[in-house]
């Protein structure tokens, strides 16, 4: 397998193994702490140096077929028997954007009225996270519009109906930090 990156080859050939074993389990953090902390290149590369020169390697596994395959996606039967079950009564279905050092998802949460961490009178549950790609999607043009955005909307809602309450989404276009949460809108 080659690869192009010249610091790849640089970083003695026990920690390359031991990256690749963590991107082939889909451990991009580990592998970046990894990759700065016993790598020895120098200059150490910061962390966007680090997830892009990772993120051209699990490329490169993934072509192999040596990467972990990807979650199925969450079966919407499973969504409403997980919304049903839920011991609280569910006020609204939401679906928030997030993100890790892989990319972005969405979570699809339950809001219950218990009170909670972020608001006096509503907490939420998770119900599923939605993944549907890597950041690259970004630099190689392929989003918007985003699939995983696509499937929470369509699922959310399908849960959000069987519930008899409503769906909330703030922003299905693009991924976004700090939306209002369907909970700011209720009075007190």
């Amino acid at each position: 397998m080659q690869q192009r990156d010249s610091r790849w080859e640089k970083l003695p050939s026990g920690v390359r193994d031991r990256i690749d074993g963590l991107l082939c389990s889909r451990r991009l953090l580990e592998a970046i702490w990894l990759l700065r902390s016993e790598g020895g290149l120098d200059p150490t590369p910061d962390l966007h140096e680090a997830q892009l020169m990772l993120g051209r390697r699990s490329i490169l596994l993934a072509e192999h077929g040596l990467v972990d395959p990807a979650a199925p996606p969450v079966q919407l039967s499973h969504l409403i028997e997980r919304a049903h079950a839920l011991s609280e009564p569910v006020a609204a279905i939401e679906a928030l954007w997030d993100g890790d050092s892989w990319g972005w998802f969405v979570v699809l949460v339950a809001i219950v009225r218990q009170p909670g961490r972020e608001h006096r009178r509503f907490d939420e549950r998770a119900l599923a996270s939605i993944r549907r790609g890597t950041d690259l999607r970004a630099f190689n043009g392929e989003v918007p519009p985003w699939p995983e955005a696509i499937e929470a909307v369509e699922k959310g809602w399908a849960v959000a109906r069987s519930l008899g309450v409503p769906f909330h989404f703030t922003n299905p276009d693009a991924p976004d930090i700090d939306p209002p949460r369907w909970w700011d809108a209720q009075a007190d």
